[in-house]
């Protein structure tokens, strides 16, 4: 019995610093690039759309965002990402604990702003997608970093 309580803590030590290694940030080559990044317009024949997570809450948690089932980035506390996306019906998940869908008509030449919200679970965080006004989203985008894991940032030539 003690040993297995051993084991058990050491699980717990161990994913909690494999967590911590997965907190990231981006390099931004210049102070800048943060605040071109933060207003930039969509492209011809796309939609922008930033997943802001400005919350501390399971900040070591890394939450992962799909769109129609392919991965276009993840999050932890106080960080952002953000996709570049054909016009149409699209379904944005988030996944932790739980898995919150979104769907969402988006129009080219449009910007949209989804919080990802984070409370703690059973055995760790939960989330949940909320749509949240231009306003309210460069607010609380303003306050967040670029995750480490955004794959429009590094197709659109950077690193």
């Amino acid at each position: 019995m003690k040993n297995r309580s051993i084991q058990f803590r050491n699980l717990l030590l161990t994913v909690f610093a494999l967590s911590l290694f997965s907190c990231s940030t981006t390099k931004l080559a210049n102070p800048g690039e943060a605040q071109r990044l933060q207003n930039m317009a969509p492209p011809d024949g796309k939609a922008l759309i930033y997943f802001i997570r400005p919350s501390a809450v399971g900040s070591v948690v890394n939450m992962k965002i799909t769109c129609d089932g392919r991965h276009i980035g993840s999050t932890t506390g106080k960080r952002y990402i953000y996709a570049l996306v054909e016009p149409g019906k699209r379904e944005f998940v988030s996944h932790a604990e739980n898995k919150d869908e979104l769907p969402l008509v988006t129009e080219a030449g449009q910007t949209y702003f989804i919080e990802q919200k984070a409370k703690m679970g059973i055995v760790m965080a939960r989330t949940r997608l909320e749509r949240i006004s231009e306003e309210e989203g460069r607010k609380k985008l303003a306050k967040c970093k670029l995750s480490g894991d955004c794959p429009a940032y590094v197709a659109q030539g950077n690193e």
